[in-house]
């Protein structure tokens, strides 16, 4: 798997190829690609990558395609792999240039394999390269690919708009009913598109995509309606448009360009080459030098020099230094590339085989050996015991324990043996002690040593010779010395040889085979017959030692006629065609055909030793003697289908045609007009569409759209232009009622709110509304009046009534008195409430079980018969009949009192809940408190606050965005324990939803004469699930839902030049009672005059702000699918 920097993710092998080209691409170009283009990381943005196995990424996966693919409930991904293009910019740019983010995602379960793209924001479609043909802005010329191929030619899918201007707008597209993302699985035969659940097909039915694209229900809107994936080649939206490469001029050099169906070709002028004619012909790219020799150019010819001993105009030809016979005395000349060796005849040395040497002289036998001389030039070595080889350089003196001495340098190993002990050197030494160091780069062959430092005047061992012991001795017995053990010589006899053994060499050795020099080549097999071998070879070659080639019987054509030669046993056989037979296939037959036997214009060819009649079009039978059928001649036009009915036939006509030869095509004229709405189509033909579009403030209904031409010749019936009601994305705010017009929207708002949206807080305070010198606070929405002592009511105007609870006890008069109360109290009381009797029986404490007796302020009661007591409160026990009556126990309790009334939720912001209540002074007289509590979502405790009976409103602070609340309120009556307090039973609880957070720095990344693109900061994830795009000018409104909670960019098409709008964007939060919108943030732009102009103006909320370029977050955020910033990616490298 390779992460490509141009958009892509390749298998198998990389993909450096920046100017994408049209899907199926065959020859295993196996690619996943997002956004196919010349992706330039260098000057701006970075790719990241990674593969993960997290948990909570899993599982986020598996739901994503479980989602997507309902087919699949139990899919559970085991691998996902993510790869971010995040901020990069074109071939081309800098950075100051536009720039693109979109991602690649992979997930397998080692099954079913999946990809997701997601595109977060596309500004440019192209480099600036030759071949791809983009403007200073990244548009134009050949846009961007996106898709997915699976390198056989075969399965594929082109997104709509790949490679024309359209992808820009890719992300605002989908498969998946998400605005940016494109989801497929990628493992099966077919490749399967993730999309709709609905029942309705609109492709199944209607198939309107032409010239082979591949239709896609629409998921975005939920109704029917459809999107063409084109074929290389086409574009629109039912591929009928045929695309023109040529357009941006991609041929080089004065290359002529030819458009083809989703390519092109150039035709290349005289003297260049290349797929765009982009390369320089040389006339050394005709010219090719043999042996290493170099082309060069003179005068605009080619000409070749070659390297020493080799010539000829190609350099073809090796130079033969042996020529001119360097070798004397009979000495054999080896020829070598720009050199030659001489292999001399004996007793001869030297350069040029010039030297005769005495072979006992100087260097022959070694010390203390004996030189035997035969003749010139031969003489035998008699060794000493323990010594041996042809001058009996090997071995040594038969010592007991010939390695204890450790003869044997440079790390080599000894081995004891009969005549003392050899030494086996380590790579890179050689002697007997292993003293010797190779030279490095040796070129001697079988064991040969080099001398004098020099790679190529090698020292040979015996049985070899030649400049680099490359030739074996093998032409009489006794050349190899070393076939006689213990140094004994060897004597030729009778064709094979006898050794002369030292007399204390035991006849226990083995003797030397004389297959040991393994004279047999070319992978011959030695075989000993006594004192001599023989040589069996391999098939293809001959010869004593197999070292000749056997001739090729069939390299001369024996076969004639067109026979085929074949070898076999040492012979050839020719195996004749038809007509021919002989050893060389010189001998014909009769031809068969000569008789004419074929009828009708047939053809006479042999086949199989007879012949057979290849019969002209509609003829059958052995001689063609057959005729053929009335429908031969397709009589049927358009396609339709011949039936012979013997002596005439009949014509099944394809729909859309009529007639006996099918000749007459039915047109359904022009559709019929639907009111509000206009009708555009391209045919009147059967199977044509007929699609409308409405004015504006009006939408389609999508049942009966697009209307299509049937059978008779008459249109289906046709669709309605239905009003678009601009209430359903709830544009009021703060509570605010919408009333429905045409193109457009009227907010009612409640008290206290205006503006368009009702969006604009009224300060209630500067209408001075609290009375009696009560202070007023402003609140969203709402005011509320603190008011001074002895007052009460929502505007503290009115005066407070102290004696309207009865405070005055055991008869006594209430007098007010601003606020406060006097009590009166009867004769036989006193106190603040009258609560104290002056005299101590006046309230008849002893009741009427006993007599009261005042002493002291005080009183004690003299009881009656059958009681007794403090207060006579107890019944003496009558003992006759054992009853006894304890003292009656008392209660005294105050009931509930009423609940409050009209409690409602009167503003709601991020962090504040406002609530309202009314107290009836009736129905509420008892009333001393109201108790208000909140409770978060979750959360066990209770946030409660107790306000005097003359607050009517409250708000809650620092509360938690986006969040359910629960509120409850009672009322209290009673002051204290000792006044018996009562709580009322609480409201119904009312669930309240706070306020999302509204989207932050909101500002436009790039304006243009239609379009504006803005981007946000990105709110945490999971705290809202879509926004709302307001689009506002003097004379209307537009909105637009985009239920992606991970947006933080959206670009506004067409738009009007030299136009101010204000936008808008509302974070959106879904909630069980429906969604709850964030309070909007604006931006106010005024689109370009016309596209080209650099000038971009804009301003937020009012205030003018200066366009500047962005730095890159210090992290980078999963787009849609994650959002794990703890992990890092790995950033890939450029690599141009």
């Amino acid at each position: 798997l390779q992460v490509n920097n141009n958009g892509i993710i390749s298998f198998l092998k990389e993909v450096s190829q920046f100017t994408p080209v049209a899907f199926p691409i065959s020859k295993d170009r196996r690619v996943v690609a997002a956004f196919w283009a010349d992706v330039d990381n260098r000057q701006a943005g970075d790719v990241y990558y990674r593969e993960s196995t997290e948990q909570p990424i899993l599982e986020k996966a598996s739901r994503d395609i479980v989602q997507y693919f309902p087919e699949f409930p139990g899919f559970s991904a085991q691998w996902v792999f993510i790869a971010t293009w995040y901020r990069v910019t074109f071939f081309g740019g800098n950075s100051f240039s536009p720039v693109n983010t979109f991602q690649i995602v992979l997930i397998t379960d080692g099954k079913l394999s999946f990809t997701i793209f997601n595109y977060e924001s596309i500004t440019w479609t192209t480099g600036m390269h030759a071949s791809s043909g983009g403007d200073f802005a990244g548009l134009g010329g050949i846009a961007a690919q996106a898709g997915f191929n699976a390198g056989d030619g075969k399965r594929y899918f082109n997104i709509p708009g790949s490679r024309t201007d359209d992808i820009a707008d890719v992300e605002m597209t989908t498969n998946v009913g998400i605005p940016g993302r494109w989801v497929f699985r990628i493992d099966d035969a077919q490749v399967q598109v993730g999309g709709c659940s609905n029942t309705t097909s609109v492709c199944l039915m209607l198939r309107p995509c032409l010239n082979g694209g591949k239709c896609i229900e629409d998921c975005i809107t939920g109704n029917p309606s459809y999107t063409c994936s084109c074929l290389a080649g086409f574009t629109g939206k039912r591929c009928h448009i045929d695309v023109d490469e040529c357009l941006s001029h991609p041929c080089q050099n004065g290359a002529t360009c030819l458009n083809g169906a989703g390519s092109f070709s150039c035709r290349c002028p005289l003297g260049f080459r290349g797929a765009i004619c982009e390369t320089e012909e040389s006339p050394c790219e005709s010219r090719t030098c043999q042996n290493g020799g170099s082309c060069q150019v003179a005068n605009g010819t080619a000409s070749c020099v070659c390297p020493l001993g080799y010539t000829g105009a190609d350099c073809q030809t090796e130079v033969n230094e042996c020529e001119s016979s360097p070798c004397l005395n009979g000495g054999h000349c080896v020829d070598l590339v720009d050199n030659y060796t001489c292999v001399c005849l004996e007793p001869f040395v030297g350069q040029h085989c010039e030297t005769d040497s005495s072979s006992c002289e100087d260097r022959s036998c070694r010390i203390r050996q004996t030189c035997n001389y035969i003749r010139p030039g031969r003489y035998i070595c008699t060794c000493s015991p323990g010594y041996y080889g042809n001058n009996c350089q090997y071995g040594g003196p038969r010592v007991p324990g010939a390695c204890l001495s450790q003869p044997c340098q440079n790390a080599g190993s000894c081995l004891e043996t009969e005549q003392g002990y050899i030494c086996k050197c380590q790579e890179g030494y050689s002697g007997q002690d292993c003293r010797d160091k190779l030279l490095e780069g040796c070129e001697c062959r079988n064991g040969g040593s080099c001398l004098e430092r020099n790679v190529t005047i090698c020292q040979c061992l015996p049985g070899f010779f030649g400049l680099l012991c490359e030739f074996e001795i093998t032409t009489t017995p006794c050349n190899m010395n070393t076939q006689c053990p213990d140094g004994g010589y060897c004597m030729e006899y009778g064709g094979s040889y006898l050794c002369v053994c030292h007399t204390d060499y035991g006849t226990n050795h083995t003797m030397p085979s004389p297959c040991d020099s393994e004279p047999c080549l070319n992978g011959g097999s030695c075989e000993v017959h006594g004192d001599s071998y023989s040589c069996e070879c391999p098939q293809g070659f001959l010869g004593k030692h197999c070292e000749k080639a056997k001739p090729r019987l069939c390299s001369v054509g024996p076969c004639r006629n067109g026979g085929t030669c074949r070898e076999a046993d040492g012979e050839y056989h020719c195996t004749c065609p038809y007509r021919f037979t002989g050893k060389h296939c010189e001998i014909g037959k009769p031809d068969p055909c000569a008789s004419g036997p074929c009828q009708n214009g047939g053809t006479c060819f042999h086949y199989i030793g007879k012949y057979k009649c290849d019969c002209p079009p509609g003829y059958a039978g052995r001689h063609c003697e057959i005729v053929p059928s009335l429908c031969f001649l397709s009589p049927c036009e358009n396609g339709a289908t011949c039936e012979d009915l013997g002596g005439v036939y009949a014509c099944m006509c394809p729909m859309g045609y009529v007639g006996k030869r099918c000749q007459s095509e039915v047109d359904c004229g022009v559709p019929s007009e639907v009111k509000h709405g206009q009708a555009s189509f391209n045919s009147t033909k059967v199977g044509s569409l007929a699609e409308y579009q409405c004015e504006l403030g009006y939408t389609l209904s999508q049942h009966n759209h697009p209307r299509v031409c049937r059978l008779p010749g008459i249109w289906s019936d046709p669709p309605e232009c239905d009003e678009i009601d601009e209430c359903q994305s709830q544009p009021c705010l703060n509570g605010g009622r919408c009333k429905d017009r045409v193109a457009e929207f009227l907010c009612l708002c409640e008290p206290g709110y205006t503006g368009h949206h009702c969006e604009l807080d009224v300060d209630e305070c500067q209408a001075e509304p609290c009375k009696n010198g009560a202070t007023c606070q402003d609140f969203a929405g709402s005011f509320t009046c603190y008011c001074p002592k002895g007052f009460v009511g929502t505007q503290c105007e009115t005066e407070v009534d102290a004696c309207e609870s009865d405070p005055c006890r055991n008869g006594g008069e209430c007098e007010s008195y601003g606020g406060s109360y006097l009590c009166v109290c009867p004769e036989g009381f006193f106190g603040y409430h009258c609560e104290t009797a002056s005299d101590p029986c006046f309230s008849s404490p002893c009741g009427s079980r006993g007599y009261c007796l005042p002493s002291n302020g005080t009183h004690s009661c003299t009881c009656k018969v059958s009681y007794t007591g403090k207060s006579c409160e107890k019944v003496k026990r009558n003992v006759n009949n054992k009853n006894d009556i304890s003292r009656p126990i008392m209660l005294t309790t105050r009931t509930r009192p009423r609940p409050v009334e009209g409690f409602e939720i009167t503003n709601v912001t991020a962090s504040t809940i406002t609530v309202q209540w009314a107290l009836h002074r009736l129905k509420h007289s008892t009333v001393s408190r109201v108790r208000v509590s909140i409770c978060q979502s979750g959360d066990l405790a209770d946030s409660t606050v107790e306000l005097n009976s003359s607050v009517a409103k409250y708000t809650f602070l620092d509360l938690q965005p986006g969040e359910r609340y629960v509120i409850h309120v009672t009322t209290l009556s009673g002051l204290g324990t000792e006044d018996h307090p009562s709580e009322s039973l609480a409201t119904a609880p009312f669930h309240v939803w706070t306020r999302p957070l509204p989207p932050k720095n909101l500002t436009a990344s790039r304006v243009t004469a239609t379009s504006v693109s803005m981007t946000w900061e990105q709110l945490p994830a999971g705290t809202v699930e879509g926004y709302i795009i307001n689009v506002t000018t003097a004379q209307s409104v537009k909105s637009r839902y985009v239920p992606n909670g991970k947006l933080a960019s959206y670009t506004v098409r067409d738009l009007l030049p030299g136009q101010q709008y204000r936008l808008s964007v509302t974070a959106v939060q879904n909630t069980e009672q429906g969604q709850v919108h964030s309070e909007p943030i604006h931006l106010y732009v005024t689109t370009l005059q016309r596209d080209g102009v650099l000038e971009r103006r804009w301003s937020q909320a009012g205030h003018p702000r200066v366009l500047r370029n962005r730095l890159p977050p210090a992290f980078l955020s999963e787009l849609r699918l994650l959002a794990d910033h703890n992990t890092a990616e790995e950033p890939s490298p450029a690599p141009r």
